[in-house]
């Protein structure tokens, strides 16, 4: 263990961002005062430098993953590039990862542990030793845990973080669903048996090049998916017709062949309408749907449930196949109901008995319970003319069409899951998947959708587990639970949920926080102890990580030493363990760790390689064949129950969502509430950043700061100006920023960027103001409820 030469200093977070050299003294820095600011690192380096190339991926969050070619001189890193090798596809980088030249030794930095000094909130803490930090976080840790049981402590992590042994040698929970980002899929994965909750399971989007039409609906996807943008450009290039329906005028929107605007929160009502005007005018691919869906399978007229062989289990621990327990259909030859794997050519429609019990076919329930969704109503719903929606209906299922869904837009809405369901309902009755230029899901970023390279695991010990826990993180403020501290690896709590005066709250209950970054963010205020972790460009050892990138195996090469005190995630995970008397099961170096995930992955082409390959081969492995385009269920053989793509959920039946039905969000179409507050609020993803990351690179707040956006019209009809600093507000709080006027912004809507915090805003934090409204049935969805983050109502005033 390293003691650290610290002194008692308290430093505020303003005062972290804005001091400069002396900063080194309070941060325990002394001597290397020119090491705590970005110009004392960029200074012009002096004669005969030593230089040296080194290579790693950049950040996984936005599916890009790019290899990155950085060049050190004297120690430090000055340049940042592409990694000029393999397919040109991979040859990518944006202006995040061009930034990290500066951002790793930027004012933002964590540069020694820290320990709270004032109020949970205040942002002020002291500087101590990495032994004493880690000390008295493994006292709390066992006291903590012998008081409450050892499902006490809760870790988080975020997609950024390399904590994966923390929770289960901790024998933690983990906060359960985090509901981001899961929106859409919880109500399209279920039809196609796969996606994890999150809508991934659509081809990649070089399939586009073989669509007629490409739909996009929630998604901005030349703005959040930029290293691999170039495949939209390359599928119009091919002649699709490239169409986005979004509520405001966005990139994605720009480059497009037509934009059609729609009102938010209704993307359910336009594909509800335009499964309408299909079924309507027989544009339906009837012998998809017999042969693989579930729509040719019998309901239950009286409970609405599927009818099968017989009843499972209650205490099953895996649900039956379709061979073990079969669906009934309608045998057309004898007109009576039958298994449906023992009819090749079910009947779509028709009414039988079975075991004295009526039962219909999915396919009639599903026609009668579109009749309300007409062109007309969908036009009155979505303010898009009946016209257009009938005739993208007829283009939708000319085909093959593919439709690209998204995070970030109507996703976070609290009728997600029905515009997902929707979705799926209008592809399995035009057949517009399962075939090359059919694909649907979501596309953004091509390390989620392309081919995946199937790693290996480092193996844990037997007893190393994560706890079960009862109550998701978004429920806890809300509901009894065991959750009496957490360990934060990254911004959790204000990034990740919304109402951020509830979870400030309920944080302040916490027995402790400990957060991990390298990074001060917003969140880090509430915590107790804060420990400075690495980026991806520094490292202790020759290698960090091996990851699944796009469509190849990468791994992170030692660019520089770990700045200022930071330290490695093994690091810290093997010197907290060895205070707990549980490190056995870590391992002893990354390369180590490295070698393990490649030698117990399944496929001989990824268990032969080595570390030293990759790194020989330019940090990067491109998966075999990656020349033919993804496709998913060529077969058409879905990964569900069934074999088929199901459509009729029957766990959905108590709340009458068995088939897609229409329901208005919950705030946003409150009307008595927008009368009170009447601009919807959209917090949207932009270029500039990763979710909350890169809001201190001063190279990317030259491009952009926090600003709330508003259509001309609602800036004159409250008297502002562009510039002007407004107060945004609701009846859950309240943040102030500088309001722009942008005709691209919908009338009654406004728009921000997400997870624009105190640090940055002119006061306050977003969160203050989001909804966290979770509905009854979002329970019973494969990945629970959505926290709606823009079904959020607000008011703006000059400040």
């Amino acid at each position: 263990m390293t003691e650290s030469s610290t002194s008692s200093a308290t430093v505020s977070r303003r005062g972290f961002l804005k001091a400069s050299g002396a900063a080194a003294a309070s941060l325990g820095l002394a001597g290397v005062a020119g090491m705590t600011t970005t110009s004392g690192w960029l200074a012009p380096a002096g004669a005969a430098p030593a230089e040296h190339v080194a290579r790693t991926y950049h950040q996984s969050h936005c599916g890009g993953m790019c290899s990155l070619a950085c060049t050190v001189r004297d120690g430090r890193m000055v340049k940042v590039e592409p990694n000029g090798v393999g397919n040109l596809d991979f040859r990518t980088i944006c202006l995040k990862g061009i930034s990290e030249v500066a951002h790793v030794y930027g004012k933002g930095r964590v540069q020694s542990p820290l320990k709270r000094a004032g109020e949970r909130g205040s942002g002020q803490f002291e500087p101590i030793s990495w032994d004493q930090a880690l000390d008295e976080i493994a006292a709390h840790i066992k006291e903590t845990q012998a008081a409450y049981g050892r499902d006490s402590i809760m870790v988080v992590a975020t997609a950024e973080a390399d904590f994966g042994f923390l929770a289960p040698m901790l024998g933690a929970q983990t906060g359960g669903f985090d509901g981001i980002d899961v929106g859409t899929g919880n109500g399209l994965d279920p039809a196609m048996g796969f996606g994890s909750g999150y809508a991934m399971c659509a081809p990649e989007a070089r399939d586009w090049q073989r669509s007629k039409l490409v739909l996009t609906v929630g998604s901005n996807y030349c703005e959040s998916s930029l290293p691999n943008c170039f495949t939209f450009f390359d599928a119009k290039e091919a002649g699709a017709h490239m169409v986005t329906v979004d509520p405001h005028y966005s990139t994605t929107a720009s480059k497009s062949d037509e934009w059609i605007p729609i009102e938010p929160g209704t993307d359910a009502a336009l594909f509800l309408g335009m499964t309408t005007h299909i079924i309507d005018e027989n544009l339906v691919d009837a012998e998809f749907m017999a042969q693989h869906t579930s729509l040719p399978f019998l309901v239950d007229a009286e409970s609405g449930l599927l009818i099968r062989d017989h009843e499972e289990a209650a205490d099953a621990e895996e649900p039956e196949t379709g061979e073990q327990n079969p669906f009934f259909v309608i045998d057309p030859a004898t007109g009576a109901a039958a298994a449906h794997t023992q009819c090749a050519s079910p009947a779509l429609s028709g009414t039988v008995e079975v075991n004295g019990r009526r039962a219909v076919t999915a396919w009639d329930l599903l026609q009668d319970t579109q009749r309300p969704y007409t062109l007309e109503w969908a036009a009155e719903v979505t303010g898009i003319p009946a016209e257009r929606i009938a005739a993208l209906a007829e283009e939708y299922a000319e085909g093959p069409s593919s439709l690209a869904l998204g995070w970030g837009g109507n996703d976070k809405m609290t009728n997600a899951d029905i515009a997902g369901h929707a979705a799926a309902v209008l592809a399995a009755v035009t057949g517009n998947v399962a075939k090359p230029g059919a694909g649907i899901g979501v596309y953004v970023g091509q390390s989620y959708n392309s081919y995946a390279a199937p790693l290996g695991a480092w193996e844990l010990p037997e007893d190393w587990k994560t706890a079960a826990s009862e109550v998701s993180i978004y429920d806890m403020p809300f509901k009894e639970n065991n959750c009496h501290a957490a360990i934060f690896c990254g911004d959790i709590v204000a990034q990740h949920l919304a109402n951020m005066n509830e979870t400030c709250a309920w944080a302040d209950t916490l027995d402790f926080i400990v957060t991990m970054d390298p990074y001060f963010t917003e969140g880090a205020k509430w915590s107790d102890y804060i420990l400075p972790c690495t980026s991806r460009f520094e490292y202790d050892e020759p290698f960090g990580n091996v990851k699944a990138g796009y469509s190849q195996i990468v791994i992170q090469e030692k660019i520089i030493d770990p700045l200022f005190e930071a330290r490695t995630d093994l690091w810290i995970q093997r010197e907290l363990a060895q205070r707990l008397g549980i490190e056995g099961g870590i391992p002893a170096s990354s390369v180590e760790r490295c070698e393990a995930i490649l030698a117990t992955s399944e496929e001989e082409w990824v268990s032969s390689l080595t570390v030293e390959d990759i790194a020989d081969n330019g940090a990067v492995w491109p998966v075999p064949d990656r020349e033919v385009i993804r496709e998913v269920v060529p077969d058409k053989v879905f990964p569900t129950v069934s074999g088929r793509m199901e459509v009729y959920y029957d766990a959905m039946v108590p709340f009458g969502q068995e088939l897609p039905q229409w329901e208005p969000c919950e705030e946003i179409a409150d009307e008595a509430l927008r009368a009170q507050f009447p601009l919807q609020l959209t917090n949207t993803r932009t270029r500039f950043r990763i979710h909350n990351q890169f809001y201190d690179s001063d190279w990317l707040q030259l491009m952009y700061e926090p600003l709330v956006m508003l259509n001309p019209a609602d800036m004159e009809s409250r008297g502002l100006a562009t510039g002007d600093v407004v107060r945004v507000y609701n009846d859950r709080g309240s943040f102030k920023v500088h309001a722009a006027a942008n005709s691209a912004i919908r009338p009654g809507s406004v728009r921000i960027y997400e997870a624009a915090t105190a640090d940055y805003t002119v006061e306050g934090n977003l969160q203050s103001v989001t909804n966290n409204t979770m509905i009854k049935r979002g329970y019973d969805l494969m990945c629970g409820p959505v926290i709606p983050f823009s079904d959020t109502l607000v008011e703006i005033e000059k400040a």
